[in-house]
């Protein structure tokens, strides 16, 4: 993929009855060689590569399920400087996103439903869908320069909290953020 990122496919079957499908992780390639894992399990969309900088959808487990909703994971936007920790960038990009477009923080957390990084003109572009009928509540999109998303990256490192992913044992950094 560039700059020692790489995707890894592994083949998955839940039961013998059911087709083989592939999970997909994202790994980091050292300059000697050895191998990072970031994230053991990629949502299915484009990763967006800067120099070491990499920022891509994983999916990560709910702290707490809900049962209502039968999925055991859900898509969260991710940021990672080449093999280090990768921090959960997702409430982050929101509260920026409420706080220039004038939504409410707790309900564009409630509404998510996906987030998609691509790179137009160089910069970040975070396409943001919201699941919901309301017509003031269209799908938007944020955009960076990478000295935002640099910014950002910092921010949630300094004041993030080191967390295990219940599913799948991964360690990323989060940043709590609070509506206002």
């Amino acid at each position: 993929m560039g700059n020692g990122y790489e995707e890894v496919g592994h083949p998955t079957r839940a039961t013998t009855s059911q087709p083989e499908t592939a999970r997909v992780s994202f790994q980091y390639r050292e300059p000697d060689g050895r191998t990072v894992l970031i994230w053991p399990n990629l949502y299915g969309v484009n990763e967006v590569i800067k120099d070491k900088v990499a920022v891509f959808v994983g999916d990560k487990a709910y702290e707490k399920m809900d049962q209502d909703h039968p999925r055991t994971t859900r898509p969260r936007l991710f940021a990672v400087n080449a093999s280090g920790p990768p921090l959960d960038i997702t409430d982050e990009i929101l509260w920026r996103w409420s706080r220039t477009s004038g939504k409410d923080f707790a309900k564009a957390v409630s509404l998510l439903s996906l987030e998609t990084p691509a790179e137009e003109n160089g910069r970040l572009a975070i396409h943001l869908v919201f699941w919901t009928d309301e017509k003031d509540w269209p799908d938007a999109v944020m955009r960076l320069d990478w000295n935002q998303v640099s910014d950002l990256m910092r921010e949630v490192k300094a004041k993030g909290v080191v967390r295990k992913d219940p599913r799948w044992g991964s360690t990323y950094i989060e940043k709590e953020l609070q509506p206002d």
